[in-house]
Order: structure tokens, then sequence, then C-alpha cells
């Protein structure tokens, strides 16, 4: 009967070493996976919702945006510009806006993580123009999606793909002159232009 009781205490001691491991598991886990994507971003759902095809939502880009809140408006909802992406836009569905031609277009948007559906850390973002430039592998889904600014599109980006772009490459000086979609009247969202 002893070598029952031991079974038995050592399965109980087991048992509550594992719960604990669990649970602090199940709280690291946005650390590290990206959670909130698989929680809620249902592709399928999204595509008839915003009648779009799943294969155009669930297609990724490589791309680069900049921090560039607009002036005077404290937590802007669309702090990021799309600076450059590949593929382009127009290429995934030709009733697209054409943002590379004829002058590149600066698009403002929500960029949010697929690990906690937050914005890029203010960590991440110094205090330079030329400093404020990442390299993100990012689903562009339409405007409002998750819940976001009902007039720019909304960036998710992979946490893993997140990549400071601000040294060696001289992106500040060469947007100047770009025209920026903040005034654009489809994609007024009643906030000052920067």
């Amino acid at each position: 009967m002893s070598g029952g009781t031991k079974t038995s205490v050592s399965k109980i001691a087991t048992i509550l070493v594992l719960i604990p491991i669990a649970i602090a598991l199940w709280f690291a886990a946005p650390f590290v996976l990206p959670v909130y994507r698989w929680q809620y971003v249902d592709f399928q759902e999204m595509a008839k919702k915003y009648d779009i095809t799943e294969s155009e939502l669930r297609q990724e880009f490589s791309m680069v945006v900049f921090y560039h809140p607009r002036t005077g408006v404290p937590n802007d909802p669309s702090p990021f510009q799309i600076v450059e992406c590949t593929p382009s836009w127009k290429s995934i569905n030709p009733k697209h806006l054409d943002e590379a031609l004829p002058t590149p277009l600066l698009v403002r948007c929500t960029v949010i993580s697929d690990k906690d559906g937050e914005p890029i850390s203010k960590l991440w973002i110094h205090n330079g123009a030329e400093e404020r430039f990442f390299k993100i592998r990012a689903w562009r889904l339409p405007p409002g999606a998750l819940g976001k600014n009902p007039k720019r599109p909304v960036l998710l980006y992979s946490s893993f793909e997140l990549t400071d772009a601000n040294y060696g490459i001289p992106h500040a000086q060469a947007i100047q002159g770009w025209e920026d979609d903040d005034h654009m009247r489809d994609r007024d969202d009643g906030i000052g232009p920067p």
C-alpha cells in the first residue's frame, strides 16, 4: 500500500509544480508568440466583412514605415507612414490606388504587433527624424480593421521581423517633398495634418 501512496503523492506534487509553470507560460506567451494574431485576426471573416479576397489579406509585405505623428495631436491613433512597400499595393489588386506613381505617396497608417496588438514601443523611437524608420514584415488590413482608425490602413507586423532601419539609410532626406495622404478627402479622419 505504501508504494501506491508514494505514487499518488508524486503525481500530486508533479501537478502542483506544473500548474504554476503553465500559468507563467500563459502570461509569458504574448512576449514571444503571435498570440494577438491567433486570437483576434480571422482573415476569412475579415475578407467577408470588407469585401476583399482572403488571399489579398493574407499577403505579407516587406515595408519601411516612418514614425511621424501629426503636429498638435496628442496620442495620434495613426502616427506611422508607409515609405516603401514590396510588393506594391497596386500589384495585389489593380483597383487599389497606385501609391508609388507618379510621385511616391506617404500613406498614414496604424501599426500594431501580432504579439499583443500594441504599436511599436516608444523605446524604439528616437528623437531625430532620420532615426524614426523601421523595416517590418506585415499584413496590410483594411481601414477600420480590428477596431482601429476607420480611414487608415492597419499594418499587423510580425514582431520577429521588426528592424530599426535608422543606420546608414538616408530616408529622411529622400522623402522630403513626397505627397502626403493626409490631404486626401477620402482618407480624412478628422485629425489635423502633420
